[in-house]
């Protein structure tokens, strides 16, 4: 039997776990495709009729994708699509990424 004081490391490395899996594979998505700038991550619980790529198992849409110079429609929807398949797996592998996914922007970072 666990102590609550393990209960809590564990969930803690866990979410450490998580947040560090999501950086990874965020920086990982941002080097796959060069042109984009941004996206966000929202909830589907708010949006009505959204026209956004989401994923309805986990909850999410993708939104607010920006790139650096402009892209056919169908170059547009394979990042978009790229996005979603990334976001999923991590919500999948690590079902607490979704709480530090949800309602946030993502942005390339330039120096």
């Amino acid at each position: 039997m666990k102590t609550l004081l393990a209960v809590e490391t564990d969930s803690q490395a866990q979410s450490e776990f998580a947040a560090s899996d999501l950086v990874m594979e965020i920086k990982a998505l941002f080097v796959a495709c060069p042109n984009l700038c941004g996206f966000a991550v929202e909830g589907l619980s708010g949006l009505h009729g959204d026209p956004y790529p989401h994923d309805g198992e986990n909850g999410f849409a993708i939104s607010q994708v920006s790139f650096g110079t402009p892209f056919s429609c169908d170059e547009a929807h394979q990042v978009c699509s790229l996005i979603v398949s990334v976001v999923s797996e991590l919500v999948a592998e690590q079902p607490k990424a979704y709480a530090l996914l949800r309602d946030r922007t993502f942005a390339r970072t330039l120096h």
